[in-house]
C-alpha cells in the first residue's frame, strides 16, 4: 500500500468544510460582507475644503500680493516723505468699528461665547465664500467683518486716489490691482451692508498730507491683508 504524506492546511480546510457544510456558508458571508465593506470604504467621499472658501482664499492671497506691490511702489516713489514702517505714525481706521482681529480666533482659541466679538451680526451673505451654507456662526462673524474692513478701506484708497488725480506733479496713484483684488474679494464675500457715503470736501487738498495719508494707510492695510490671509487658509484647512 503506497503511503501518503500528512495532509497540508487547504486539506484541512477542505475536509474542515466538508464535514460541517454550515460552516461553509457563514464563511462565504463573511468574505462577502468584508468585500462589501471594502467597496464601500472606497467609494466614501473624501473630505474636501468648500470650494468657496478656497476662491476667497485666492483673493486674498492676490490682495496680499497686490497690497505689498502697492506699499513697495510707494516707498520708492515716497522716499522723501517717510514712508517706512518705521518712520510713519501708524492708525488703524477700523478701530472700533470692526472687530476682525477677535472675530475670527481660530476654533483652538475659542473655549467659549466670550472669546467673540461681543456685537452682533445680522449681516446676509449670499457670496461664494460660505457656498456650502454650513457655515459657523463663528466663520460669518469672521467673513462679516473681514466684508465691513475691506469696504472702509476700499472708500478711503478712493478717496484718496480721486485727490492725488488732482496733484499737478502727478506723482503717484492708487494701484489699480490693488483696487480690483479689493473688489473681487469684497464681491467673493458679498455681504449685505449699508454702504455710509463719504462727504466730499470742499477745502483745498493738501497733497503733502494726503501723500503721508496715503503710506499709513498701505502700511495698515497691509498689515491687515496678512490677517485676511491667515484666515482664509485656516478657513480653507479646517
Amino acid at each position: 500500500m503506497e503511503g501518503r504524506g500528512r495532509p497540508n492546511q487547504a486539506d484541512k480546510l477542505s475536509l474542515l468544510l466538508a464535514s460541517f457544510p454550515g460552516l461553509l456558508l457563514v464563511t462565504i458571508l463573511v468574505l462577502l460582507s468584508h468585500l462589501h465593506l471594502l467597496t464601500w470604504a472606497r467609494s466614501l467621499p473624501t473630505a474636501s475644503p468648500s470650494p468657496g472658501i478656497f476662491q476667497c482664499l485666492n483673493h486674498s492671497q492676490n490682495l496680499l500680493r497686490a497690497v505689498s506691490d502697492a506699499l513697495q511702489k510707494a516707498r520708492q516713489t515716497l522716499e522723501l516723505y517717510s514712508c517706512t514702517s518705521e518712520e510713519i505714525d501708524h492708525e488703524d481706521i477700523t478701530k472700533d468699528k470692526t472687530s476682525t482681529v477677535e472675530a475670527c480666533l481660530p476654533l483652538e482659541l475659542t473655549m467659549n461665547e466670550s472669546c467673540l466679538a461681543s456685537r452682533e451680526v445680522s449681516l446676509i451673505t449670499n457670496g461664494s465664500c460660505l457656498a456650502s451654507g454650513k457655515a459657523s456662526f463663528m466663520t460669518v462673524l469672521c467673513l462679516s467683518s473681514i466684508y465691513e474692513d475691506l469696504k472702509m478701506y476700499q472708500m478711503e484708497f478712493k478717496a484718496m486716489n480721486a485727490k492725488l488725480l488732482m496733484d499737478p506733479k502727478r506723482q503717484i496713484f492708487l494701484d489699480q490691482n490693488m483696487l480690483t483684488a479689493i473688489d473681487e474679494l469684497l464681491q467673493a464675500l458679498n455681504f449685505n451692508s449699508v454702504t455710509v457715503p463719504q462727504k466730499s470736501s470742499l477745502e483745498e487738498p493738501d497733497f503733502y498730507k494726503t501723500k503721508i495719508k496715503l503710506c499709513i494707510l498701505l502700511h495698515a492695510f497691509r498689515i491687515r491683508a496678512v490677517t485676511i490671509d491667515r484666515m482664509m487658509s485656516y478657513l480653507n484647512s479646517s
